[in-house]
């Protein structure tokens, strides 16, 4: 069975950015998304396309075609994880990563329409199958959406220093440090408390 991702930050394109793990230590730096079949576990994982839809893609997709896709994605997610730290560090937005948001945006729309089911108007995308990187366009419209959100303000970057994941405060008094509390925040604690115990000794 595949691990899961740990899908913490509250908002998809923030998980989706999260998917380079130990961003800032190369020595343990993790790419969770190595492989398209990974990247199609992440959709899958994240509600963006359902089992038989990833089964098709793997299906039908070419290797040459995968890797393309995977590299399409890789380059969506550092463009994007620039612009979300950006906000979540009061920096100013680098231009490449705005211009390749742009060119995702662009290039990857898939038409949409209104449907009506159980008495609710449901907005639908077209077949995120027919393309293998179908997928990528549900996290170009969230990244999108957030951007131009006032939610922008909430994005906010982990305080575990080997960490640093992106994910939106949603805490009452906007006051959450860590990406999640039972890893991090865990981590944290651990920390303060050895140091109080060499300061005692």
């Amino acid at each position: 069975m595949m691990e899961k991702f740990q899908l913490v930050a509250g908002h998809l394109a923030l998980d989706f950015a999260n998917t380079l793990d130990w961003r800032f230590d190369r020595e343990r730096l993790v790419d969770l998304l190595p492989t398209y079949e990974r990247f199609l576990a992440f959709a899958m994982q994240s509600g963006i396309v359902s089992g038989k839809q990833a089964s098709r893609l793997l299906e039908r997709t070419s290797k040459p075609n995968a890797l393309r896709a995977l590299q399409r994605a890789r380059d969506l997610r550092e463009a994007l994880d620039l612009l979300f730290r950006s906000i979540a560090t009061g920096g100013s937005p680098p231009q490449s990563s705005l211009r390749t948001l742009n060119r995702f945006i662009k290039d990857s729309l898939i038409p949409e329409s209104i449907v009506h089911r159980q008495s609710e108007f449901i907005r639908c995308s077209g077949d995120l199958s027919e393309k293998p990187d179908g997928p990528l366009w549900p996290l170009v419209d969230a990244a999108a959406n957030l951007l131009t959100s006032p939610d922008r303000a909430r994005i906010r970057e982990c305080n575990e220093p080997s960490c640093r994941w992106l994910f939106l405060d949603s805490s009452k008094n906007q006051s959450r440090r860590w990406c999640n509390m039972k890893v991090c925040g865990n981590r944290a604690k651990i920390k303060r408390f050895r140091a109080r115990q060499r300061a005692d000794d």
